[in-house]
């Protein structure tokens, strides 16, 4: 049994050269889908502002902060997006929801910086600049706010101490006032100077206080806002890009699943891959099929018969000479194939002889050939010949004989001892023997007939012979001990050879004198090759017989 090797590249070429149109369609289409898709896109502009955050007083380091710094960027890109900065900002551009808009705007931090990229996306290229603009002011008076926040709380904090403390100066500068002289006094004047010194720390505090919240910079624009001159949605050449990204490997995948379920033989890749069958040979389908004959010797068919003739030739022994030809199912594969064989083997020299054992055949070997199809093959099994009259010389193939079916091809079959007796006397003669076999897919007799030859050939036909029946044969026909070579591809298109021809047939229809006496005379000729087996006397054409049969009158002439 042969194993399939490995999958190559080359097997995938095959499959994407069977069903290229299904992944150019589906690239199309997908890029089709992709120009819609940008041609009804609303287009999007966006304007982007720069702003370099300073440190405040409020600010503090973060331990374990992705950016480094006094300023956490990433806690000021989220500030940048809050709900108080969505509302100054809105406020500013006179707009709606400010949910709207904190949805349009987008905050990102360059590496190793201390920059917000304020960007604000709008239908139209002043509102994307104005969006911009607006978040990036509300997001600086909200950052001076919060640090002035602070300092006025910390200035507050040191004002009502510095009061308390005016207040303590002022009583104990009362009181002293009206002490007089002595130990008390001092103490006093000890703890007067304290609150004095004490207030004069506060004062300075709130000094400072003021002089920071004076000098607040929570930060600056370095980059203002542009007019954008283009929109950066839609992106023509990224969705174009996408879709392609989309198609080719979905027209990949179609073209996998058309390869895998494939229910009809259509390459040799099919044979090898799904039948186990190894391909002897493969006719082109640009190769025609113009006449109900073999091909020439230098036709393109010819050709690949030749080298068939040389595969088969090299895979035989000097004593193995029988050749059963097999098709898959009912048709002319197997004839087409067996006869273009035998002939090929003559041309080189052979002594062949080619057996027409398939009466299920569109064409049969005597046609092919030029010979008489009758006595033949069923004649000799039914003993009515002998075997040297049934078999005749190939015209133009000195080397080439023919056996036809016979006139009781379709009434007698094969049996194992009359095809056991048939092909040793043949092969005896030194000749190679090319058997032409019923279909394995409604008979047995390719069966018993490869039981008695020494290699067997199956016919294939691409787009009509299914891949379930194929394998099924190739399994009937390794089953037996006749080693099976492989198969021989033929395309679907046949041409002359798909067609039967029909028996040349008479009918007369005479009509008698107004009498009312009407006659149907039928006129059949009967050629020889369909005379039935118990009728046959001679092997010549009978002649023509007539039969007279009454015609029932009609109700008019009645």
């Amino acid at each position: 049994m042969r194993t399939p090797a490995a999958r190559t590249l080359a097997d995938y070429g095959v499959i994407v050269r069977r069903s290229w149109w299904l992944i150019v369609g589906t690239v199309t289409a997908a890029l089709t889908a992709g120009f819609a898709y940008t041609a009804l896109s609303e287009e999007v502009y966006e304007s982007t502002s720069s702003v370099l955050v300073l440190p405040t007083a409020s600010d503090t380091a973060v331990t374990g902060a992705r950016t480094a710094g006094q300023v956490n960027l990433d806690t000021e890109a989220q500030l940048v997006k809050s709900t108080e900065v969505a509302v100054a900002a809105a406020e500013a551009l006179d707009a709606g929801a400010p949910d709207e808009l904190v949805s349009q705007v987008s905050v990102t931090v360059p590496p190793n910086t201390a920059v917000l990229e304020i960007a604000f996306r709008a239908g139209d290229p002043e509102a994307a600049q104005a969006g911009s603009i607006a978040f990036s002011e509300a997001y600086l008076d909200h950052r001076q706010s919060g640090a002035t926040a602070s300092l006025d709380s910390a200035i507050a904090t040191a004002t009502v101490g510095l009061d308390t403390l005016n207040t303590e100066i002022t009583a104990a500068e009362n009181e002293l006032s009206r002490m007089d002289s002595g130990d008390n006094r001092s103490d006093l004047e000890t703890e007067l100077d304290e609150l004095r010194r004490q207030a004069g720390e506060l004062e300075a505090e709130i000094a400072g206080l003021e002089a920071q919240e004076g000098a607040i910079t929570p930060g600056r624009v370095i980059n203002e806002a542009s007019v954008p001159l283009a929109p950066v949605s839609p992106n023509a050449l990224f969705n174009l890009a996408a879709a392609l990204g989309l198609g080719l490997p979905l027209g990949f995948i179609l073209a996998w699943a058309r390869h895998r379920l494939a229910r009809k033989v259509a390459y040799p890749t099919d044979l090898a891959e799904r039948c186990e069958l190894d391909v002897l040979a493969s006719v082109p389908p640009a190769v025609k099929f113009q006449r109900r004959e073999v091909f020439g010797a230098y036709s393109p068919g010819g050709r690949v018969f030749a080298q068939l003739r040389n595969v088969v030739a090299s895979q035989l022994t000097h004593e193995q000479r029988v050749i059963v030809v097999a098709g898959v199912a009912p048709g002319p594969a197997a004839s087409v194939v067996a006869a273009n064989l035998a002939t090929a083997m003559a041309r080189a020299g052979d002594r062949a002889t080619a057996v027409a054992a398939n009466p299920s055949t569109t064409v049969g070997l005597p046609e092919l050939f030029g010979t008489e199809p009758v006595p033949g093959l069923a004649d000799v099994w039914s003993g009515r010949v002998d075997l040297a009259v049934a078999t005749q010389a190939a015209p133009r193939q000195p080397s080439l004989n023919v056996i036809g079916p016979g006139a009781a091809a379709r009434a007698t079959g094969p049996t194992s001892e009359a095809a056991a007796e048939t092909f040793s006397k043949l092969a005896e003669a030194g000749r190679f023997v090319i058997v032409d076999a019923p279909p394995l897919s409604c008979s047995a007799d390719a069966q018993l007939l490869a039981g008695h030859a020494d290699a067997v050939i199956l016919a294939v036909q691409s787009q009509r012979d299914s891949i379930a029946e194929t394998a099924a044969a190739a399994v009937a026909m390794r089953q037996i001990d006749t080693p099976l070579l492989g198969a021989v591809l033929l395309p679907g298109a046949l041409g002359p050879m798909n067609t039967v021809p029909m028996p040349a047939a008479r009918r007369e229809i005479d009509r008698a004198d107004a009498t009312g006496d009407t006659t149907l005379r039928l006129t059949t000729r009967v050629s020889a090759d369909e005379t039935p087996t118990d009728s046959l006397g001679t092997v010549e054409d009978q002649e023509a017989t007539t039969q007279v049969m009454p015609v029932v009158p009609s109700v008019e002439s009645r």
